[in-house]
């Protein structure tokens, strides 16, 4: 093979195989695990999920059959709102059309045929949380088109120690559960690709770490049961988990 021995190949077709797909090593803190990856920031990879209620929100509750019973109600903030017949009911943290199926159950023997829907017609508050190695980490209100970077700026900014090349981005995923990612804000940070950055989403949470992550799902778990606030918006979410 042009005068190359077999035996010579062969660290570099290892060399090659470990640089597709690998899990990203650290230089501070040695090997990551498997499952955490470097990922560029694809708006698109962060698939959106479906709209949770919070408390504060307005609801519009029309039954279709029955108008006479239509309502708008605020969500308490204790997550549940009051109606006749059924009295107190959980409306934080699901879908307006979850809270819509619950209603026509809790109604059904007393209306003949249930048909209820749900309209969010106010916000109450959208937040994020932006914490970890941020000059002031805490609750923000989400303001439009706020970004991944734009709401650690208005944390302070990372601090010295903070991982630029490790941000974490928990958000709740389809189905409903908190999901961690690890984004790698390098460029962005640095201005090389501030078309990379995204936008942030209602009850997002931006953690910048100090140190290796070595689990994903064990920093996420600890870090919101740990470290949220447990009342106000956050207390769906918690709960949620």
């Amino acid at each position: 093979m042009n005068g190359i021995r077999p035996s010579a190949l062969a660290p570099l077709i290892l060399l090659a195989l470990g640089a597709c797909g690998a899990p990203f090593g650290d230089v501070w803190g040695g090997h990551i695990d498997a499952g955490l990856r470097v990922q560029t920031l694809e708006q698109e990879a962060l698939r959106r999920p479906p709209y949770l209620i919070q408390p504060g929100d307005t609801l519009s509750i029309k039954f279709y059959r029955n108008p006479e019973l239509d309502t708008e109600l605020t969500v308490r903030p204790d997550g549940m709102i009051s109606l006749p017949v059924v009295n107190d009911v959980q409306a934080a943290g699901i879908t307006p059309q979850a809270l819509g199926e619950a209603l026509e159950t809790g109604y059904r023997g007393e209306l003949a045929v249930p048909d209820v829907t749900i309209i969010v017609t106010e916000f109450g508050g959208q937040r994020v949380w932006i914490g970890g190695d941020v000059e002031t980490p805490g609750e923000f209100d989400l303001t439009p088109g706020l970004s991944l970077l734009g709401g650690i700026q208005k944390a302070g900014g990372f601090k010295d120690s903070g991982r630029v090349h490790q941000v974490v981005l928990i958000r709740r995923d389809g189905e409903g559960r908190a999901r961690g990612t690890s984004l790698d804000l390098t460029d962005v940070y640095g201005g090389e690709h501030p078309e990379r950055d995204i936008r942030l989403q209602p009850y997002d949470i931006v953690v910048v770490p100090r140190s290796s992550i070595g689990n994903m799902n064990t920093f996420v778990d600890q870090y919101i049961t740990r470290m949220l606030p447990g009342g106000g918006v956050w207390a769906a979410f918690i709960g949620g988990l």
